[in-house]
């Protein structure tokens, strides 16, 4: 944080104010088993959801559960075209790690102790027994970090079983389970009019709700922090971001204001005239012709 505040005080500022729980790997949590930190599923699920909020409240579950039975079936398709011990983006991940860890070098302690140095200066200790390496990806992540995979490369050298390196990754991303993730399915319904009568004397009667004069709104709301990052017209803000042209390749303006090129920009005092052109093909073919 003090290297930090050299660099960019604002920066600093900003991330002090923040629980470093919520941005700095060293305070992330191991329960997730993950070290992407992201809401795509919640954004995903918003985003489908949208024509069904002002539904009434069957139509919108039968809307949701055809959308959770397209789901699972689309995502079984993906499943049985996998042929790995892990899952397609485990696979994808792993295979990266096990290729930057042939750039490490290994000295063992003599117990289960490991010290993997690493190109760029990225010095750690890898305990095997606990499973646990300095850099706390192991740990996040669930998956062998580079300096991990560059102990189980020289365990196996030295004549250890280590067995296959896809063994020590955590089950959690493993192909089979996410085969037991989606192992059932959401059976289809007949439509409503074939429903059986319900059995229950007593009637449930909507609660008294006063509309408002107002369209009601679909989207869901916005929080303090997204919207302090809109703009006037509701989308998230250019600001700070440097704008590169499509045409010179410039940075400072786009190439609607570009004049490098050898033309006028739009938001410049003068604009290109725009040439006149004729009605359509057959008008020029016939004038043509009676001239000649």
């Amino acid at each position: 944080m003090q290297k930090l505040k050299g660099f960019s005080e604002g920066c600093y500022k900003f991330l002090a104010d923040i629980a470093p729980h919520r941005w700095a790997r060293s305070h992330f949590s191991c329960r997730a088993m993950t070290d992407a930190l992201l809401n795509t599923m919640c954004e995903i699920l918003n985003r489908w959801l949208v024509d069904a909020r002002d539904k009434p409240i069957i139509t919108a579950l039968e809307y949701i559960r055809e959308y959770l039975m397209k789901m699972i079936v689309t995502v079984n398709n993906m499943i049985s075209k996998s042929d790995g011990p892990l899952t397609l983006g485990a696979t994808k991940v792993f295979n990266g790690i096990k290729k930057q860890a042939q750039k490490y070098t290994v000295l063992w302690s003599g117990d289960h102790l490991y010290q993997v140095s690493g190109p760029h200066n990225d010095q750690c200790v890898v305990d095997m027994n606990a499973r646990v390496c300095a850099c706390r990806k192991w740990e996040i992540s669930a998956m062998p970090c580079k300096q991990t995979v560059a102990a189980l490369y020289h365990m196996g050298a030295f004549g250890e079983r280590v067995g296959h390196l896809e063994s020590w990754v955590h089950r959690v991303h493993w192909l089979e389970t996410w085969k037991n993730t989606y192992n059932f399915k959401i059976n289809p319904l007949n439509s409503m009019h074939l429903w059986g009568k319900s059995l229950v004397t007593s009637k449930l009667l909507p609660p008294l709700i006063v509309v408002a004069a107002d369209r009601p709104k679909k989207n869901r709301r916005k929080g303090l922090d997204e919207k302090a990052s809109m703009n006037a017209g509701g989308k998230l803000s250019r600001q700070g971001k440097t704008t590169r042209c499509g045409k010179c390749g410039e940075l400072g303006h786009n190439q609607r204001s570009c004049t490098n090129c050898g033309g006028v920009g739009e938001n410049s005092g003068s604009k290109r005239k725009k040439k006149k052109t004729c009605g359509n093909k057959k008008t020029k073919l016939n004038v043509g012709a009676s001239s000649g």
